[in-house]
This record gives structure tokens, sequence and C-alpha cells, in this order.
């Protein structure tokens, strides 16, 4: 257990970037912690990522900032291959670290940055964002509470369009990313269904490359996991979504049924009556739809960042574990990773 810190965190974030300069704004609403130092190496990212909010250093070099004295606690949101070093930097020198997902781009990796938080006695958390919508928050108080019965198996998709227009170069990078789709948009989902499902005992799993073909990412992973209970999950991340970004999850019971995902946001709970239909109760939270309508989709994802770093911080100022830690990152990406042992890495080279 990590050492419990004393009043408002002095909080620093390497990586400015898209999700860096978000979490930025998700820092300055969340009263436990006080945002000190923005570091990047593209210094006007980095301004920008402050807001204009005082106090708040510029920094060029992570590095710099992984070991200054001033800062408690580190938001690591650079590329992954980025994550093991500047993270290890960070940890060593004492922080308390939160890496966005994944974790690293190999299990190895992971693994390297969980025994650093360990020897230096201080916490490292993986940002799982997708866990605290406020569907997924409900579907896990209705699961808790027996609203489906025992859980029997769960079915999950995470899909996007892919392609280089959709997102950062690096994302088709393995070298950077550490895989396709499984584990860009695939590793929230593999960790939203251990979520439900439990530890995972075995794995099975296959992925095609067909469409983008670029080397080492696959457009489509699919997966089979098997908790200890016999319980199965079946996944699919895909970068051929034509239809845009999108996510749900399938949560059936011996009783009854859970699905929810985005956009919208929504959750449908069914409750099995014998010899009768479901009874079938829709939540469409139209706060929130109207809220992400009105300032745009960059305000849900934000509001997940909040209740995130409100529930890491809490830990870090009581000494208490945090919610989704060093461990869980690293059995999402030897989950994403299995899959790769049922395909050839390299693309087919193409006719003509």
């Amino acid at each position: 257990m990590a050492t419990k810190l004393p009043g408002v965190i002095r909080t620093g974030i390497i990586g400015a970037g898209m999700m860096g300069s978000l979490r930025a704004r998700a820092v300055s609403q969340v009263g436990e912690l006080r945002l000190v130092a923005v570091a990047d190496l593209r210094e006007e990212l980095a301004r920008a990522a402050a807001c204009g909010q005082r106090g708040v250093r510029v920094i060029q070099d992570g590095r710099m900032l992984a070991e200054d004295p001033e800062v408690d606690a580190v938001i690591l949101s650079t590329p992954p291959a980025s994550h093991e070093a500047l993270g290890t930097l960070c940890l060593r020198a004492g922080k308390h670290l939160l890496c966005e997902k994944p974790l690293a781009t190999t299990p190895r990796g992971c693994e390297a940055l969980i025994e650093a938080a360990h020897s230096a006695g201080v916490s490292l958390a993986t940002g799982f964002n997708l866990r605290y919508t406020r569907a997924a928050r409900l579907a896990r108080r209705l699961l808790d509470e027996g609203a489906i019965g025992e859980l029997d198996h769960i079915r999950a998709f995470h899909g996007h369009p892919g392609g280089k227009e959709f997102t950062h170069d690096w994302v088709h990078d393995r070298s950077v990313s550490g895989g396709g789709a499984l584990m860009d948009n695939g590793i929230h989902l593999i960790d939203l269904t251990r979520w439900f499902l439990g530890d995972v005992h075995q794995v099975a799993g296959f992925a095609t490359h067909h469409t983008w073909r670029m080397a080492g990412c696959e457009d489509n992973g699919f997966l089979l996991l098997k908790n200890s209970r016999g319980r199965v999950a079946a996944l699919q991340a895909s970068w051929t979504e034509w239809r845009g970004y999108g996510y749900r999850l399938e949560i059936y019971g011996t009783q009854g049924f859970i699905r929810f995902g985005y956009p919208p946001l929504f959750l449908v709970h069914g409750r099995r009556t014998p010899g009768a239909r479901p009874k079938v109760r829709r939540f469409w939270f139209s706060a929130y739809q109207i809220a992400e309508r009105l300032r745009g989709w960059q305000w849900g994802l934000v509001e997940t960042l909040v209740q995130e770093l409100r529930s890491w911080a809490r830990a870090l100022l009581t000494g208490s574990p945090v919610p989704v830690g060093g461990l869980d990152g690293l059995e999402a990406v030897r989950i994403a990773q299995s899959a790769e042992h049922s395909f050839p890495v390299e693309p087919e080279p193409r006719n003509g």
C-alpha cells in the first residue's frame, strides 16, 4: 500500500496532446488536485494545456518534471512506447503515477512499471476512463445488486473507421503503439469486460488485417475470455467500423440482461419473467445528452476523466489502493496481444 499524501496533491502532466490537454481540464475540476506543471517537447501545446492557470510551470523535458520535487503525482499522456521509460523515472523519483492506456507496449514493460512502483512504495494507476461513464457505473451497480441474477456471459464490441484521417499516425506504428485495434480502442473494451467478468483464466483469439494492411497492426481482433467459474465473454475490437465510433457491452445473467454503450450514452435493463416477456427499463441520461450536444463530445470524455481523477485522488489521500491499478493494465495488454499467436503480424502482399 502506498503512503498517503497530506492535503492537495501537486500534479504534473507529461504529454500535452489531445488526451493530456483534456486531462488538464479535468484536473482543474478536481478539488483534491492542483496542476503545477505540464511537460511537452512542443512548448506551445504545453502552454495551451496549462489553460492560463496561475502557477503552472511549462517544461519541455518530461524527465525534468518526473524528478521535480514540487510534484507529488504525475499523469503520463505520451505515446505508449515512452510509457515504460518515463513512467519508471516518475516512480523511482517517488511520484504516484496515472498512466494512459495501454500501460506499456508489452507485458514485460507493464511488469517493469509494477516492479518500480512496488520498490518505490508509490502507487501505479492505469487510465481506463470508460469504467467511469454514467452507464458503466449503473451497470456495475445493477450487476452487484443481482438485478440479472448470476452472470452467465458477455458480448462486447468497440470500433471506429481506423484510417490515418481518424487518429494520430503513431497509432498505426507498432513500434509506438504495441499493436492494432486490440491495443488501441480494444484495450478499453478488454478492461471494461474484465471489470464485469472478473479475472480471466483462459483466452483464445484471432485477428485480421485485410483492409488497412499496416504492418503488425490488426484491423479487427476477436477474443474469447473465460473466468475461473466458466463464465465466457466474446469481444471484437475493430478499425473497420464504417458507421463511425461506438462501443457496447451486453451482459447476460440467469434472470435478465444489461446492455449499455455509446453513442448515444444508454443503458437497457431487462428482467426475465418466466412465461412472459422481459420487463425492460431504458436509461437515456438525457441531461448528459443535452450537455454533450451543446458543449461537444469532449465534454462527455472530460466528465469521465473527472470522475476517474476524483477516485484516484481519494486513494492517494487515504493511502488506499488505486481503483484501477498496474495489474489491470498488465492483464489488458496480455489479453490484447494473445490474439497475435493466431495470425501473422506482417501484412499480406497486395496483388498486382
